[in-house]
């Protein structure tokens, strides 16, 4: 199939190809008549299962189906002559489940090196299962609680990967503070676990 030209690399990455990309496709695209409640009610199920099996956890799995069907709206006019919306979905759920994947690494590395600290306390501390879930879900409710600022830092060292004193040139600022700043950031994170896991008795 030739290669479409979608006005931006967001909506390349989602509707470029479909799943019936194959040899002999015509390279045109029309505006495809179709009955979108209709294909959503027979496909739902399908495209739920398959976002799961991609990966994607159960709690973000409706998000990321709402997405697909949104795209296949927003752009059945590029769906190429011949191809099915119900095909063109999945081309469409395995590219947002991408996207997801590449949003949550951000975040992760964002957390890495507090929760690194933090399941190795927990292996030596208690059964391994505490490393999976109650940890996680409590580093993942204290970090929506630190300030914007503290976020930034963050955002700055472990998702941009920037060393401490190329972050302090950007915020006017010493290295020896941002690494002060830092620490005392996963040190908030880890005491902030430590209580939330105490609450929940674990």
């Amino acid at each position: 199939m030739a290669e479409q030209r979608p006005a931006d690399e967001e909506t390349s990455s989602l509707v470029g190809k479909s799943a019936s990309d194959g040899p002999g496709e015509s390279a045109d695209t029309a505006s495809v008549e179709f009955d979108f409640d209709e294909v959503v009610r027979e496909t739902h199920p399908h495209i739920r299962a398959y976002i799961a099996g991609m990966g994607v956890p159960r709690h973000d799995v409706d998000d990321v189906a709402q997405d697909v069907y949104v795209e296949l709206y927003r752009f059945s006019d590029r769906i190429p002559l011949g191809v099915h919306p119900k095909q063109w979905l999945k081309g469409i759920a395995r590219n947002l489940c991408l996207n997801y994947f590449r949003r949550q690494g951000r975040r992760q590395r964002l957390q890495r090196e507090a929760l690194v600290e933090i399941l190795i306390r927990a292996e030596q501390e208690g059964p391994p299962s505490l490393a999976e879930g109650p940890i996680r879900r409590a580093l993942d409710g204290c970090y929506e609680q630190l300030p914007d600022e503290s976020r930034q830092l963050l955002q700055l060292r472990y998702e941009r990967e920037l060393p401490s004193q190329t972050i302090a040139e950007m915020l006017s600022s010493t290295a020896e503070a941002i690494r002060v700043a830092l620490f005392r950031i996963r040190n908030g994170l880890k005491q902030c676990i430590a209580s939330s896991l105490a609450a929940e008795g674990t």
